[in-house]
């Protein structure tokens, strides 16, 4: 019997053999099956732990799948080195699934893809290291270091941003000692800040985090003229109700003596807001707690249940952005530094009756704002550029004293 792709070879012979003998025009439909096979993304981060194989065949073709790595550190499902299959669609993923890369170099396997004898593919992948001391790892340009072995706890919450169902709302780092977290990080778009999200001003318990260490600030503010100070504001999330919502958790609060929270940290909000921009500010805002406390300001005060709860003794605010704001490029692709600017603003956490305004005194450098804390900024910045853009501290280049 002869085999299909004989017929299809004595079909198309005759055809040609048509065509010169009478010289009619005769159109030649190439009906031989397709075959393809790749990688969803030849190459994956150190923290990712699966990746896919794309197959293209005609529904019903059979197709066998092995993959070979030193050390059997990639498999399919139940740890098979191989798989066999039939295509139920003539486009299907094949899953291979292995563990984070903490081994300090970057490690490849191959994968190989058989249809029939003559449709072949051979496939690699490459899975790069990642840094074991880093307890929450993303891509994002706002996100400080984050370190393992420092015992904070790391969590992100995400939320409804236009038809995104997932989008990243904020990442904190939390202190159980403090019972407040010590930085929030955050994008602030000018899609953020139009919407129909309404403040409810439901505080309440975060709900990943456990209660025990939280702030019960759902009966009212701290004990004192203590304000629930959000350290990302609830106005920088009118874009849907889920992320407004999301403001109001403890793990966003800290107890803020209420002429600093409605006027002088207020007033740095709204000049922050100004810079929002199509390309995206980065914002980190965080409360400090080490120091001597101003005499306006009590060392800690409690919830409603007696907890008690240490009050900062200055707040900050970091940020990063484009220059020009609509150019359309990632951070991470940015290797001029005058395509970039980046400062912080630090402020005394005092009873600020006399006066709202932000002075020059506070702007400081991302660099020395590292130097006063111990966290690590914007990691995301090229190393080619970060050392003087964190070095910068230009003023004027901000609306936030006008």
């Amino acid at each position: 019997m002869l085999s299909v792709t004989k017929m299809i070879n004595i079909l198309i012979a005759a055809i040609t053999t048509l065509y010169i003998s009478t010289g009619c025009e005769i159109s030649i439909v190439d009906i031989s099956p397709k075959y393809n096979a790749y990688m969803q993304n030849e190459t994956v981060k150190g923290e990712s732990t699966s990746c896919a194989v794309v197959l293209e065949a005609q529904q019903g073709s059979p197709y066998t799948i092995s993959i070979s790595s030193d050390g059997d550190w990639a498999t399919f499902s139940n740890d098979k080195s191989e798989v066999s299959g039939v295509m139920a669609d003539e486009s299907t993923a094949v899953v291979i699934y292995f563990r984070k890369n903490d081994t300090g170099t970057p490690r490849s396997a191959t994968v190989n893809v058989t249809f029939v004898e003559d449709k072949r593919f051979k496939l690699e992948f490459t899975q790069m290291t990642y840094d074991s001391s880093v307890a929450f790892q993303r891509a994002w340009p706002e996100l400080p270091v984050c370190g393992v072995n420092d015992g904070y706890i790391y969590k992100a919450h995400y939320g409804t941003l236009g038809l995104n169902n997932s989008a990243r709302n904020y990442t904190y780092c939390f202190s159980a000692e403090q019972h407040a977290s010590l930085w929030v990080a955050y994008p602030l778009h000018t899609s953020h800040l139009t919407g129909s999200a309404s403040r409810g001003d439901n505080f309440c318990y975060d709900p990943t985090v456990d209660e025990e260490v939280q702030a019960n600030l759902e009966a009212g503010s701290y004990v004192g003229r203590y304000d629930r100070g959000h350290q990302l504001p609830a106005a920088d999330r009118k874009c849907s109700q889920q992320m407004m919502d999301q403001t109001f958790y403890s793990t966003n609060m800290t107890p803020q003596y209420a002429s600093f929270n409605q006027g002088k940290w207020g007033n740095l909000e709204n000049k922050v807001r100004s810079e929002a921009c199509s390309d995206t500010l980065y914002v980190v805002t965080g409360a400090h707690f080490a120091g001597d406390h101003d005499s306006s300001i009590v060392s800690y005060t409690t919830d409603r249940d007696g907890l008690r709860c240490p009050t900062p003794t200055s707040y900050y605010k970091a940020l990063l952005r484009t220059t020009k704001g609509n150019t359309g490029k990632a951070i991470a692709d940015i290797k001029d530094a005058g395509e970039v600017r980046a400062i912080a603003v630090w402020m005394r956490h005092i009873n600020t009756s006399s006066s709202d305004a932000v002075v020059v005194d506070e702007y400081i450098s991302i660099e020395e704002l590292e130097h006063r804390t111990g966290f690590e900024f914007f990691p995301m910045l090229d190393d080619a550029i970060e050392a003087e853009v964190k070095a910068s501290c230009d003023g004027t280049a901000w609306r936030l004293l006008q």
